[in-house]
Formats: C-alpha cells, sequence, structure tokens
C-alpha cells in the first residue's frame, strides 16, 4: 500500500529529526537577533510608569521614539493606509506598557461599540503583538477596541491561534479631536521568557479601521508571506528583565439549586448544593509554570448544542472549560491523541437491569489536575499534565420497582505528556505520549512523534506525525500521515498528503478518532486574488479532492470539492461551491459490523452570502443541496446579526434540514436458515433548529449573555428492505420486518438554554449569576409539526439549575 509505504519512510526519517532535539544541538535560528534587514523599536526604561488611562500625557511617553510606517494588509495589501497611525514602548521591572495613536481624519465616525471581553466586534480596533520567546513561532497579542473592550490571543506553530488564551492585563482608550488613542500596561506574568542582560523580543502592532474595513500593522509582513510570527519586527531596548515568579490563586465558592423533572418513581427532585475549590498557577522557573485545579467546577459553562446524530460515529464536542483549554495548542497534533472531555465525562458504562434512574450523575467529578507547561531558553517546550476522576455511582430501580446503586464510571487516572523541539527557522520536532487507567478496564496507551519542518521562509513546509496505540495485549496498531505543502506566494498555494491508520489503532480512551482502516490521499490547491479588479476586492478559488479506502479495498470516498469565496467592492462576500463523486464508494460501519453498504454516485451544491459586516445588520443565508446516500436532502440556513445600539448584540440563526429516500440501516435478524439479514428503511428526516443569543453590555466588565435553542427532529421510516449480497436491496414484508412491533419511527424535541450574568469586581476576579433550563421530549411519530411540537417541548418538564460562583484572584 502506497500510503502505508510512505508514513513508514516518514517514520525511518523521524529519528534523524528527532536527534535535533538532544543536548547540544545548535540554538534555533529564530532565536538570533543580528539580522539588519528586521525592523526594530527601541523601548525605554522608565521609573515612573504610565498612568493607564488613554490620555498619553505621561512623562514616558515624552522620551520614547515614536515609530509608524503602517502598511496595509487588508482588503489591498503593501498599500499606504488611509488614515495614519503610530506606536511608543516603555517597559520597568513589572511591566511592558505599549502607547498607540490612531490618526482619523473624521474622529466623529470612529466605530466604538462595546461588548463583552473577547467577543470579537466589527469595531475599531488596536493591537499588540509581543513573541517574549522570540523563537519565531509563539506570540500574545493584546488588543482593544476603541471602546475600551479587550481580546487577547495566543499564536502558536507561527500561524496558528488559540482566543480562548486569557490574561490579566490592563488597557484605556480616548477619542480625541485627532483620532482616537490606546495604552496597554502588560505585567510580565502575561508573558513567558528567559533572563537576560539585553534580551530581543518579537513585536508588531497593528489597527483596524471599521468604516472601511481597512487593515494595516507594522511592520509590513505581506499576505503572500507563509508565516505572521516569524515575520514579526525586534523589540529592542529592554534591559536585565527578570520573569516573576509569582504564587496566583483563584479560589471559588458556588452555590447552586438544581431541580430534575419527575421520573417514573418519584415526583420533581429539588437539591440546593454549595462547594468549593482552587485553581492555582506558580512559576517553577522563569520559563515553567504549574496549573492545578482541585475540584473544578465547570457551572458558568454555556452548554452544548443539540446535535441529531444517526451516524455509527462519536460527536466531537469543542472544549469550554478554563483549564483544560489553557495551554491546549501545547497538547495539539493532527491526530487528538488527548481529547480532554474524555476527563470529567458524563458515565459511561450502562446498568442492563435499570427501569429508570432516580439519581444519575451527569459528569464525572474531577478530584484534582495539574498541568506543567512552558519553554526552555534552549527552545524545547514541555507539557505534563495529570488528572483523577472519582468513581460515580447512580441509584436506579428495576422493573419490579426494586432501588439498586450501581457504578456508572470508575475511578479513574490520566497522564499526558509533551515535548517539542524548536528547529530551523520556525519549525519544531515533537514527541507525545497519553495513558489512561481505570478500573476494571485494561490500561489504553498512545504515543508518537510529530513534526513541522518549513523552507524557503516559510513558503514551503512538511508535516507529519506517526502514532501507536495499545489498548489490550491483542490490541496494538499505528497510524500517520505526511503533507506537502506550499504555503506562501501571492496567489498559488496548494498541499498533497496522505495517512494510513491500521484496524487496531485506537485513540478514544482518552483521544478522538472517529475511525480507523483507512488509506486517504488528498490534494488542494488554491487560486487567490488579492488585488482589486472590476467589482471583486479580492477572491479565494480552490478544488479539494480526496480518495479513501479501507483497508479491505473498498471505496469510501472518491471525488472533488470546488469552493470559490469572493469579496466585492461593497463588502458583502459570496460563496459557491459543490462536491461531486468520481466513482461508487462503500460505507463498512453503517451495519455495525455487517456486509459494507453500496453508495451510488451523486454531487452536491451549496451557494451562500454576507452582507457588509459594518452595518447595524447582518444577513448571512445558505442553501445547499443534492445527494445524499442513495437519496437527496436540502438544508437552509440564514444568521440574521442585530446591533441596534452599540452595547446590544443580537443573532437569530433559523436552520431547517430534509433528507429523503436515504436507506439506513435498523437492525440485523437471523432467518430461518441461520443467515445474518440486515434491514434498511428509506430515511424521511426532518430538522428544525433555531439558535438565538444575545449579549447586552452594561460596562466593560458587566454582562449579560442569554442563550436558547429550540431543536425539532422527525424521522419516518418507510418502504422497508434488507442488503443483499449482490449489492441491492429487496423489500420485505411485516412478516421480516413489522414497523407496528418495531416502531422505528421517532420525534424528538428539545429546549436549552442559559442566563449568565458576568461581573468582573476586579482584574481576574469574576462573579457569575446563572440560569440554566433543559427540555426534551420523546415521541414515537416521525412528523414533524411546528406548533404541535414547539407546544410539546414546552409542555414537557424542565430541569432549571441557579446558580452563583464567585473567585478571587490572589497574587503572591
Amino acid at each position: 500500500m502506497l500510503a502505508r509505504r510512505l508514513i513508514l519512510a516518514l517514520a525511518i526519517a523521524t529519528p534523524a529529526m528527532i536527534a535535533c532535539m538532544m543536548p547540544g544541538a545548535p540554538p534555533a535560528a529564530g532565536q538570533r537577533s543580528d539580522d539588519a534587514s528586521v525592523k526594530s523599536i527601541i523601548a525605554v526604561r522608565t521609573n515612573n510608569h504610565p498612568r493607564i488611562d488613554g490620555l498619553l500625557s505621561d512623562a514616558a511617553w515624552q522620551r520614547a521614539p515614536l515609530v509608524g510606517g503602517f502598511i496595509t494588509y487588508s482588503p489591498e495589501d503593501g498599500k499606504a493606509p488611509s488614515e495614519s497611525t503610530a506606536f511608543q514602548v516603555a517597559y520597568d521591572d513589572q511591566a511592558l506598557y505599549v502607547a498607540m495613536r490612531m490618526y482619523d481624519s473624521q474622529p466623529d465616525k470612529i466605530a466604538s461599540r462595546i461588548t463583552r471581553r473577547d467577543r470579537e466586534q466589527e469595531a475599531d480596533e488596536a493591537y499588540v503583538v509581543i513573541d517574549s520567546y522570540h523563537d519565531h513561532q509563539t506570540a500574545y497579542r493584546f488588543m482593544v477596541y476603541a471602546s475600551g473592550t479587550q481580546r487577547d490571543v495566543y499564536y502558536y506553530n507561527d500561524t496558528s491561534s488559540d482566543a480562548s488564551w486569557d490574561a490579566v492585563w490592563e488597557s484605556a482608550t480616548a477619542i480625541t479631536k485627532d483620532g482616537w488613542t490606546a495604552e496597554f500596561r502588560i505585567p510580565f506574568d502575561c508573558l513567558r521568557f528567559a533572563s537576560g542582560e539585553k534580551p530581543v523580543w518579537g513585536i508588531a502592532a497593528g489597527r483596524y479601521l471599521s468604516r472601511k474595513q481597512e487593515a494595516s500593522r507594522w511592520p509590513y509582513i505581506p499576505e503572500s508571506s507563509g508565516g505572521f510570527v516569524s515575520g514579526l519586527a525586534h523589540l529592542q531596548g529592554l534591559q536585565n528583565l527578570r520573569p516573576p515568579r509569582q504564587l496566583e490563586l483563584l479560589p471559588y465558592g458556588v452555590s447552586y439549586r438544581e431541580t430534575k423533572p419527575e421520573h417514573p418513581g418519584g415526583a420533581d427532585q429539588e437539591d440546593l448544593v454549595g462547594n468549593a475549590g482552587l485553581d492555582l498557577r506558580y512559576g517553577i522557573t522563569p520559563n515553567i509554570t504549574l496549573t492545578g485545579t482541585f475540584n473544578p467546577d465547570f457551572g458558568q459553562v454555556e452548554a452544548d448544542e443539540t446535535v441529531l446524530n444517526l451516524s455509527a460515529f462519536e460527536t466531537f464536542y469543542p472544549e469550554k472549560r478554563p483549564f483544560f483549554l489553557e495551554g491546549s495548542d501545547i497538547f495539539g497534533t493532527r491526530f487528538n491523541l488527548f481529547y480532554s472531555r474524555r476527563i470529567g465525562r458524563a458515565p459511561s458504562l450502562r446498568v442492563p437491569d435499570a427501569a429508570y434512574f432516580t439519581d444519575m450523575p451527569t459528569a464525572t467529578t474531577i478530584l484534582g489536575a495539574a498541568k506543567v507547561t512552558g519553554k526552555t531558553q534552549g527552545g524545547t517546550t514541555i507539557g505534563i499534565l495529570e488528572a483523577a476522576t472519582q468513581r460515580e455511582r447512580a441509584k436506579y430501580a428495576d422493573s419490579q420497582g426494586a432501588s439498586h446503586q450501581a457504578v456508572v464510571e470508575p475511578e479513574a487516572n490520566y497522564f499526558v505528556g509533551r515535548l517539542k523541539r524548536d528547529v530551523l527557522r520556525n519549525s519544531y520536532v515533537g514527541l507525545m505520549a497519553t495513558a489512561a487507567n481505570q478500573k476494571t478496564l485494561n490500561p489504553a496507551y498512545t504515543g508518537g512523534a510529530d513534526w513541522i519542518l518549513r523552507f524557503h521562509n516559510g513558503d514551503f513546509a512538511t508535516y507529519g506525525q506517526v502514532l501507536g496505540s495499545s489498548t489490550a495485549p491483542d490490541q496494538r496498531g499505528w497510524g500517520g500521515f505526511g503533507r506537502l505543502a506550499k504555503e506562501g506566494g501571492q496567489n498559488f498555494r496548494a498541499y498533497i498528503e496522505t495517512q494510513y491508520l491500521d484496524p487496531k489503532v485506537d485513540l478514544n480512551r482518552i483521544g478522538f478518532l472517529t475511525r480507523n482502516s483507512l488509506e486517504e490521499y488528498t490534494a488542494w490547491a488554491q487560486y487567490r486574488t488579492t488585488k482589486k479588479w472590476w467589482i471583486v476586492q479580492r477572491s479565494w478559488n480552490g478544488i479539494y479532492a480526496d480518495r479513501t479506502e479501507d483497508l479491505d479495498g473498498l471505496m469510501q470516498n472518491y471525488g472533488c470539492d470546488l469552493e470559490s469565496d469572493i469579496q466585492l467592492t461593497n463588502f458583502w462576500t459570496a460563496d459557491v461551491g459543490g462536491w461531486v463523486d468520481f466513482g461508487k464508494t462503500y460505507f463498512d460501519w453503517e451495519t455495525r459490523g455487517g456486509p459494507p453498504v453500496p453508495i451510488p454516485l451523486g454531487q452536491s451544491w451549496r451557494v451562500g452570502f454576507i452582507t457588509d459586516q459594518r452595518k447595524w445588520w447582518t444577513l448571512n443565508p445558505l442553501a445547499g443541496g443534492g445527494d445524499s446516500w442513495d437519496g437527496h436532502f436540502n438544508s437552509y440556513d440564514i444568521e440574521i446579526s442585530l446591533k441596534p445600539k452599540s452595547n446590544v448584540e443580537l443573532s437569530l440563526e433559523p436552520s431547517f434540514r430534509t433528507e429523503r429516500h436515504i436507506s439506513r440501516w435498523l437492525k440485523a435478524i437471523i432467518d430461518t436458515s441461520g443467515n445474518r439479514q440486515d434491514i434498511f428503511g428509506e430515511q424521511y428526516n426532518r430538522r428544525l433548529q433555531m439558535t438565538l443569543r444575545g449579549t447586552f453590555t452594561f460596562s466593560r466588565d458587566l454582562t449579560l449573555q442569554v442563550y436558547a435553542q429550540p431543536f425539532i427532529a422527525a424521522v419516518d421510516y418507510r418502504r422497508f428492505k434488507r442488503l443483499l449480497p449482490s449489492e441491492t436491496y429487496e423489500y420485505v414484508d411485516k412478516t421480516v420486518y413489522d414497523e407496528a412491533v418495531e416502531r422505528p419511527d421517532f420525534n424528538w424535541k428539545s429546549f436549552n438554554s442559559n442566563v449568565v450574568l458576568r461581573w468582573e469586581y476586579r482584574p481576574g476576579s469574576t462573579l457569575y449569576l446563572v440560569w440554566t433550563q433543559a427540555r426534551e421530549a420523546h415521541d414515537t411519530y416521525g412528523t414533524l409539526k411546528l406548533d404541535r411540537d414547539l407546544g410539546g417541548v414546552f409542555d414537557a418538564a424542565a430541569g432549571n439549575t441557579f446558580l452563583v460562583k464567585a473567585n478571587y484572584r490572589l497574587m503572591m
């Protein structure tokens, strides 16, 4: 198999690359600061730190050099901006200070919308980017809107970003007769860096002018560049910095009242619960940080969106818990060896004799978790995570009404270890290992090596990963992927990729893997334009091709996708695309261990657009349709965003999807001859959902968030049939499959909502007031009627949680 041979070749080459990680390897080129062609700015030391008020009248700003010469990168690349910008840098022993001056000939038109912290908003913005390791791969971005609202982002692998990263820093803005100004105070405990007499850091500053959708920055990093952090300028003038090794404590207290709908054996339940816990952060060394959490609580997290999953595969949900989000990039690889939502998940063991549960935990209690993360001065990144969860029990009644208890999740211990070494200018090679040890189950181990190697100033790159897993003595497997990519260039970008997974590789005890036993080849190419022509501002035109087989030689996917995104000069954006099959394919997991299901040739299409996001209203409709398996689908979505006031944001996202004539597996039966018969029904599926979100910002530190999602799905099965060895279907009568007895149709409706009042009463310390409600109803009919089903879901008993939580940040 070609893919397997390619991955093996990469695996053989990997030890040579890992040799670069050994002590004595030369420092990464990104650590040098002697390139005279790189722009630089001088930071001045101040004994009297500036007052963070946005007025820029302090003595430090009279001494610090003022640097301008910003260049646009959007909507046109490489042009002089319509309005000029300049910035300055100062520092003392505790923090870095940045002053930015955004000149504007029409200050009355500055878009100064206020929103909650870390929320993207269409408004005037200023930012500074700091590469304090000066490794040309990682950086911290601090952003402030003209209204004063803050955002922060962490960059890794040169171009990737993590918007979940949070830091405690200060900023202030002011609108003046000449435009507006922004002032930043970035404490050194926000940054990670090595001690040094005269360190050189990477730096950039940028501005977004909303009414013209004009983005500019210093230094100029052309859109044709394959990197971002590797293109930063130099921050010089720093002297004798000592990274703080402070202990940060974040104790919390929480009290909540929870009501649960009645169950068959009793009435509604109501619990009043109090709890407390602690998060901590300690600088073990100037570059290495210990982060811990004891008895963590995640009660303020927004609920997951409702998903109707009729496939044989698990649904992937994004992480939302702060402890696991921070530093998650260190543990991230192409294959998800670490899926943090395995820790603290809902109990997973079944209780066969349970007629109903009188008390079932909704999540597994995390007794404690700790992480050690950081980067050495020599360019080696380390990450170690350890977590322990307790045994969970459920109370239930059997068919006779007798009460019992059962373990629904054994106690467990999880470990993740990560090591990365910088090589070349902005590249790395890495190792990773995981372990999941749980009582009553075999231990599960995974491990592997991965790399990103960039060449020719980041224009070209190779990516790869080789991994193995062991979940039982006879269940050991391996896999991997490799990619060659052209990531830089004015117009053309592309990659080719292959991956291989053998039948025994399994990551799902602590990682996430949709399926194994496959061999895949993919290719992607894009031609983009960044210069304005006719009514087109810029465009992205791409083709993606995929060929996937299982290891028995059955084609799983074979076709290509064409897509074109076009931004017009009125700042509307259109999206047109479609998929075309090249050959017949099969799905080998549909029958849960039975024969593969044939899927005929098909094609699909999609079209949508987004209106000018500078307006107080925005529309984003999207429609699609085409073939789905041996049937057809149509989908219609629209997002309506409203900003009636500078501090109010509302969005409404209705979505409707229909699927018809799709043959889906229902069950396997054994006939009188002892042969397996796989029974299918032609599925008619209708789904309607509505997601509503609202953000009301009373001040920079006080916000109210509202979320609600009603969801209705109706699935009707008709024309029952069995799959024949000739890969055709034969219809059956009710003597083989009796719909009246089996009752496969269903109607599922739910309503989930939460309201969160968040008050940051002092920097890093927050009070939450939360109300969460969940309703759910199931019926055995497969029709969808809006008035009946909406009424049905609101007639269903509701589970409510009322929560008050406060934490307090202590620095020691």
